[in-house]
């Protein structure tokens, strides 16, 4: 059982490549009612039927492999697969239903796949978080996301 005081540990490889999609309203609204209900500036969700993780920041959604684990010098976490970066803040959006232009970053390759069940999958595992949640707060957490290549030193 994690406790307040442990971090975890999340890893990006060097980006595969970039594109432009779109991201559903409601998916870019929940989101953000889970984030505002957070002791934290995050919030994990359990993407059961992936074995995947999303962790919900402000202004990015990480995308965790549940099975891939990395260390990178005496530190070991879980392998971010794909990333989505809304390009407008909130407050730029003509709307509550206005969906949001999106960056999504692949760290790997043959992960359009991965991509296309996120977007569905990812609303149903926030809808059972809010379910669970819709009464409490969610319990502070510390997350540390990581380059997963080490830092050069510069002679």
């Amino acid at each position: 059982m994690m406790t307040a005081h442990d971090t975890q540990s999340f890893f990006t490889p060097d980006e595969f490549v970039c594109e432009q999609s779109r991201l559903l309203s409601q998916t870019y609204n929940l989101a953000h009612v889970l984030l505002n209900r957070s002791e934290s500036n995050h919030v994990f969700v359990p993407i059961r039927s992936m074995q995947y993780l999303a962790i919900i920041e402000n202004n990015t959604f990480w995308f965790v492999d549940s099975l891939e684990y990395a260390v990178r010098g005496d530190q070991g976490g879980r392998i971010i697969r794909v990333s989505w970066h809304p390009v407008n803040r909130a407050n730029e959006r003509e709307g509550l239903t206005q969906n949001m232009d999106c960056r999504v970053v692949f760290y790997g390759q043959d992960m359009h796949d991965i991509q296309t069940r996120l977007n569905g999958e990812f609303y149903q595992a926030m809808q059972l978080v809010d379910q669970r949640h819709r009464e409490t707060i969610i319990p502070e957490s510390k997350v540390s996301i990581l380059p997963l290549r080490m830092p050069t030193e510069s002679s």
